[in-house]
């Protein structure tokens, strides 16, 4: 009878388990030193060698022939553990054996001494699955053991184990494997196995088996049945994808919000049985990989994308500001959660990239910020075209300025002051010319100040620089911030050479003609964002 690949190759040495070093260098030293313990608990995700471990350390605490901590893998009891036919290695599926008495079986045997080997094993798989009251019996024996006994408790939910338990055992917390050591893993087996495989095929299956390498030996016996040579493509069809370039093509037509390209190339993936929960996980992860690329200098170092593939992820990238991003993936994986739970997974798939199009549709958090990002764009565009937005009318004069009236005074400058137009006598106002440099100047010294004068204009009236914002809550900031308005007469004073008083500039009334932006604010309204 044919035999798995991921039985045939499972490691029957410390030596030989891939990406666990930290935990199999410990295990192995404690055996060859005789300082291993009575209770032992493996805690990880699935596929990563936990039993794996749990079956070498039986071999290696009991074979007569060990060496350096390693079993032979040649005497009796060796082989006896991996045929699993020794009596005194006992492997025990909690999820099938979780009540108290399988556990009080289990206290009653252990109390004889081993038939054959020096110990008696208790391998607990799935340990989180015991009852209260099981797990509790297996607390007594925990306790006080005897001295021919030793259990190893594995579990993939650890947090669900009584702390009682925890605290009796020594733990070992296996790490998920990185695509690369899996892909030199199943390239080995290939070799083995006189099987051809591409790299980006192997590093694919690495991807797709998120850590585990008893997931990527199984695809592997399922590509290898498939073509000749396992590619990129051969682990994709295999895996239930529809091919790699379906996430760049969903993506780009989103990012046109294009719907009806969107959903053809649904109904596209869907007639050709592919399936829709797994495209959506597999474009929350595309869109994990933008925001990676929008975040980071160097996305490569953490993506471990396929050959090709990164310099398109960096591209796409730009195409999408990070709350778009943000507001795509939490939609995505609300989507997957409501798929559990629907008739119609097409449909609710559907809804989703509806609404990434069109995120007026939606109120939520992320889609109104993904919606201001836009337009901010959209005006940002605009204004770099040369197209300023129309001027308002003048809101109604507080009350009290940002600064009451006060003598100024002039300081001698300590080098020759920049040109400025003379203050005029009768007060009339004139274009203030070193005011870009004064903006230049408070950008070093206050973020903060510098964003709310972006863009902003200022004019000499008399004895004081009168500023006109665009921001509508300079002037109630400048009101209340002393320390503010500090820096920016000092900046002026630090420019000019002279010491000059600052205050608002008030607007004339001036009615809006034609306002190129005109369109983009009533979009704005429809979309409800002046209701923020």
């Amino acid at each position: 009878m044919y035999q798995a690949l991921y039985r045939k190759y499972r490691p029957r040495f410390f030596r030989d388990v891939a990406g666990q070093e930290h935990i199999t260098s410990v295990l192995s030293k404690e055996v060859a030193e005789g300082t291993f313990g009575h209770a032992y608990l493996f805690t990880g995700s699935r596929g990563i060698g936990k039993t794996t471990c749990a079956k070498i350390l039986a071999k290696a605490v009991n074979c007569p022939n060990e060496k350096d901590g390693e079993p032979c893998g040649e005497c009796p009891i060796c082989r006896g553990i991996d045929e699993g036919s020794l009596l005194d290695i006992t492997e025990m599926d909690a999820a099938s054996n979780r009540n108290i008495d399988d556990i009080r079986d289990l206290r009653s045997e252990a109390n004889f001494t081993p038939a054959v080997a020096k110990y008696r094993v208790y391998i607990i798989d799935e340990a989180h699955m015991l009852t209260k009251e099981a797990a509790n019996a297996l607390l007594k024996i925990m306790e006080e053991p005897p001295e021919h006994v030793i259990f190893i408790l594995a579990t993939t939910e650890v947090h669900r184990l009584p702390a009682t338990i925890l605290s009796r055992c020594m733990r070992f917390d296996y790490r998920r494997m990185p695509p690369e050591v899996i892909a030199e893993r199943v390239k080995f087996v290939c070799k083995m196995e006189h099987i051809d495989i591409e790299d980006e095929g192997a590093l694919l299956i690495g991807k797709l088996a998120d850590g585990g390498m008893r997931d990527a030996l199984s695809l592997l016996d399922i590509c290898r049945s498939s073509d000749e040579t396992v590619t990129a493509d051969t682990v994709s069809r295999c895996a239930g994808l529809a091919g790699r370039e379906y996430l760049f093509e969903l993506t780009e037509r989103i990012s046109e919000r294009n719907i009806e390209a969107v959903l053809s190339a649904v109904d596209k993936l869907y007639e050709g049985s592919a399936d829709v929960s797994r495209i959506c996980d597999e474009l929350i992860n595309h869109f994990r990989n933008l925001m990676i690329a929008s975040c980071t200098k160097d996305a490569s170092a953490i993506l471990k994308s396929l050959p090709g593939e990164m310099l398109r992820i960096e591209k796409q990238s730009k195409a999408f500001s990070q709350p778009e991003i943000f507001y795509a993936i939490s939609v995505l994986q609300d989507t997957l959660v409501k798929m559990s739970k629907s008739a119609s997974k097409r449909l609710e798939f559907e809804l989703a990239l509806v609404k990434l199009c069109s995120p007026e549709l939606s109120n939520g958090t992320e889609a109104l910020l993904a919606r201001i990002e836009r337009l901010e764009s959209e005006i940002a565009l605009l204004k770099a075209r040369g197209v300023a937005p129309a001027e308002k009318a003048p809101a109604k004069e507080p009350e009290k300025a940002f600064e009451e009236p006060k003598e100024v005074y002039a300081e001698v400058p300590t080098e020759e002051p920049k040109a400025v137009s003379a203050p005029s006598e009768s007060g009339a106002e004139s274009e203030f010319a070193p005011w870009e440099d004064v903006i230049e100047l408070i950008r070093k010294k206050n973020g903060m100040l510098f964003s709310l004068l972006s863009g902003s204009k200022a004019y000499l009236s008399g004895k004081r620089v009168l500023i006109d914002s665009p921001n509508s809550f300079f002037i109630e900031y400048m009101q209340k911030n002393d320390d503010s308005r500090e820096v920016i007469k000092n900046a002026i004073t630090e420019v000019c050479g002279v010491r000059y008083g600052i205050g608002p500039y008030k607007k004339t009334e001036k009615k809006p003609e034609d306002d190129p932006l005109a369109a983009l604010v009533k979009r704005a309204q429809d979309m409800g964002i002046g209701e923020l």
